[in-house]
């Protein structure tokens, strides 16, 4: 039976912005380290795409944090393998679940997400049906797959372009807005374009520095 903090989460999950939400989480928060199942948990019926939202903003912004990319990262492949399969609930075994972040490290991230987000928040809105339907979810599944891959890859600059990708489309499949999803999409390509670069730069190198 579930006590009545519970309930009174999941009807805060199904009202408001989502920046609500992340800065109610992250200023009632009271342990040392914030794992991902408390967000999980804290978000309770939000969608898919608001914790693809939450794993990738850090990726898109410059957050002095060693190790970030894999403890969101991972996390990250498994959700939109979820996307990519029609699911509407996010879930992560228990041990990945237990990955955590200093509260420290989360509040800041918060801090710095906030302004982007409540930019956002105030030019997404529900458009372009077609581009929103339950249809899309399996192609920008399949990309917020690939894009988290290579988030945790260990590649120059790979995780801030790839991590912009999958947030602008989160914040469209919360929205149901079209055109967002088609700018993530561009976004997408991008980053894709930027990371190939930089990885054959960084092979030219290594070749160069061995047979040298």
């Amino acid at each position: 039976m579930r006590d009545r903090g519970s309930e009174a989460t999941a009807e805060h999950d199904e009202s408001g912005h989502f920046s609500d939400a992340l800065a109610l989480f992250a200023a009632t928060v009271a342990e040392e380290r914030v794992e991902l199942g408390m967000i999980i948990e804290f978000m309770g019926r939000r969608s898919i795409g608001a914790l693809l939202l939450v794993l990738a903003l850090p990726m898109a912004l410059p957050i002095p944090a060693p190790g970030i990319s894999i403890v969101f990262g991972v996390p990250l492949i498994l959700i939109s393998a979820q996307l990519l399969l029609g699911r509407r609930r996010a879930w992560l075994p228990a041990r990945l679940a237990r990955r955590s972040i200093a509260r420290t490290d989360f509040v800041i991230f918060v801090d710095r997400a906030l302004p982007t987000l409540h930019f956002l928040e105030r030019i997404v809105r529900p458009r372009i049906n077609w581009m929103a339907g339950d249809w899309a979810m399996v192609p920008v599944g399949a990309i917020c797959l690939l894009l988290a891959i290579i988030i945790t890859l260990p590649v120059p600059l790979g995780h801030m372009v790839p991590g912009a990708a999958i947030s602008v489309l989160a914040l469209g499949l919360i929205e149901r807005d079209g055109l967002a999803i088609g700018l993530g999409l561009i976004t997408a390509i991008l980053g894709l374009a930027i990371v190939t670069m930089a990885s054959t730069s960084l092979a030219g190198v290594l070749r160069a520095w061995f047979f040298s």
